[in-house]
């Protein structure tokens, strides 16, 4: 699959290079397929001013922001390094206290302690290892606060139609495949029932 982009190019300030930028408005998601987080993850209340930083597995800065207290705070279980708040459309980020209407389930702890382990249920529309060169999703969390993505990461359709990407390892450690896209062009075989 060949990704769209657009002429411009934004500089990941982590290592100085100029990345193209994926033109989302024109990422076709037909033949896309359905994913979703398998493992549980570290959500813990942030404080006013932590600084949290987004690196993929080879240590590359992708984003960093400066919580605001009550923030949610994400951390895989699996690497501890992979930390995150997740951003909503309007450029704020997601409170602890809404996990469960972000589409969490609570496995451990309690909102009360201020740290509890989570499952999602959500599942989205994936484009697995869709990147094929270093790509950049503009404002993917809000006005200056841009992704940069590496080859294999996937792209991930959002509920709110937005369009963010997952870096390669993150999605093999702590995502699953729940369908695969149907053949074009292919029927399901009828199932006769025995008498």
């Amino acid at each position: 699959m060949s990704l769209p982009f657009t002429a411009e190019k934004i500089k990941n300030p982590d290592n100085g290079e100029s990345y193209r930028v994926l033109d989302v408005s024109h990422v076709d998601f037909s033949a896309a397929i359905t994913g979703r987080k398998s493992a549980e993850t570290l959500v813990r209340r942030a404080a006013e001013g932590e600084r949290i930083e987004t690196r993929n597995t080879a240590g590359k800065l992708e984003t960093t922001y400066v919580t605001k207290a009550g923030d949610a705070i994400f951390t895989n279980l699996h690497d501890a390094a992979d930390v995150y708040v997740p951003g909503n459309p309007d450029g704020t980020r997601w409170k602890f206290d809404q996990l469960q209407e972000k589409g969490y389930e609570i496995t451990a702890g309690s909102l009360k302690s201020g740290e509890v382990r989570v499952r999602s249920a959500e599942t989205f529309k994936i484009l697995h290892e869709a990147v094929e060169e270093n790509t950049c999703i503009k404002n993917a969390w809000g006005e200056g606060q841009h992704q940069f993505l590496y080859k294999g990461a996937t792209l991930k359709l959002n509920n709110n139609g937005l369009i963010t990407g997952i870096d390669k390892s993150a999605f093999d450690g702590t995502w699953e495949v729940i369908k695969r896209a149907a053949k074009s062009g292919v029927q399901p075989k009828a199932h006769k029932l025995k008498s």
